[in-house]
């Protein structure tokens, strides 16, 4: 078993490519150049493919992942806007790609080989649009809205093509800016991040009368003092659902949250120091390890998980490339 971890470094430019040994040693193995500002990064695991956003040629490429998890470029594929975030649908055949400087949302559909198609839809107007996650028990995609305080909900047909829930959005509180958004791995609940006001949003996701309703539950401050100014960024939570983490680039800060199991609400528990502008972070498929990059110290950190608390210890730390801003790992 490998344990691979993808770091999209934006101002060098490139995608470097780490193996975590069994030691918990970690080895560059790879530093691929992406002829542009590479920023969101994405995975389909079980089609061994890596799709990267860069600017300004405002592109998606994507590599094939080999079996020592080196890359090696597939296809270019272009997009409207500055790239932001990378998403699919459940069956894996349509990419969605969100700009937050061009506000919208694009669909794209894969060929057989995996390589993105030109758009085959284009939704504007999208203030702020920064992040998508698709909800595949429901069959629809949460869009944030960070300038207009809203998750926008689209259904996705057969075709490829979003069309409006009857609800349409939900709104979080004025100014909180919803940024990225996650599942929970077994239960009908999405947690949010908001960056303007370091919060967590809470939300109930449920059907009425046939019809799909999200309802907020829950909004929690990101520690238990109030901090003066927030510029929170990143939300991972293990594939157990038990323990979430929300990274913040003002306070260079990682929050561990515990899930209420009875109603799914959160409790903040810690709040840990960490690398400077913790923009991006991941855990790894087994909740084993949590890493993050710091935008502005080019470093990476490595936290050992534990497994009954959630509780993190530092492990050790690397020198990046300049401007790291997205992680993605991958076992193999």
């Amino acid at each position: 078993m490998k344990q691979i971890f993808y770091i999209a470094n934006a101002e060098s430019e490139n995608i470097e490519v780490w193996n975590l040994h069994n030691n918990e040693n970690m080895e560059l193995i790879q530093t691929v150049q992406t002829n542009g500002q590479v920023q969101p990064i994405s995975i389909i695991k079980n089609k061994n493919l890596l799709y990267a956003g860069v600017r300004p040629n405002n592109c998606i490429v994507s590599y094939w992942i080999d079996e020592n998890g080196l890359l090696k470029k597939k296809g270019e594929s272009i997009i409207p806007g500055t790239p932001n975030y990378i998403s699919f649908d459940s069956s894996e055949k349509f990419l969605f790609c969100s700009s937050y400087h061009s506000n919208c949302i694009s669909v794209s559909p894969l060929d057989k080989n995996g390589v993105p198609k030109n758009p085959i839809q284009i939704i504007h107007n999208i203030e702020g649009c920064h992040a998508s996650k698709f909800n595949s028990k429901y069959n629809v995609l949460f869009v944030t809205s960070l300038k207009n305080d809203c998750i926008y909900l689209y259904k996705l047909t057969d075709f490829g093509i979003l069309k409006s829930t009857e609800q349409k959005l939900v709104s979080s509180q004025l100014k909180s800016g919803p940024r990225h958004i996650i599942f929970h791995p077994n239960q009908n609940f999405a947690y949010t991040v908001n960056e303007l006001n370091g919060t967590v949003d809470v939300w109930k996701i449920y059907q009425e009368n046939t019809l799909l309703k999200v309802k907020n539950i829950q909004n929690v401050n990101l520690s238990n003092l109030k901090e003066k100014k927030y510029w929170s960024s990143d939300i991972h939570l293990t594939s157990c659902g038990n323990f979430l983490y929300v990274s913040d680039r003002f306070l260079n800060s990682i929050s561990l949250f515990h899930v209420n199991k009875n109603d799914n609400k959160i409790n903040f528990l810690k709040k840990y120091d960490t690398e400077e502008q913790p923009r991006s972070f991941c855990i790894d498929e087994n909740n084993n390890y949590l890493i993050v990059a710091g935008q502005k110290s080019n470093k990476l950190s490595l936290y050992r998980i534990c497994q009954k608390k959630g509780t993190l210890k530092k492990i050790s730390e690397y020198k990046t490339s300049k401007g790291p801003l997205w992680i993605a790992s991958f076992i193999m």
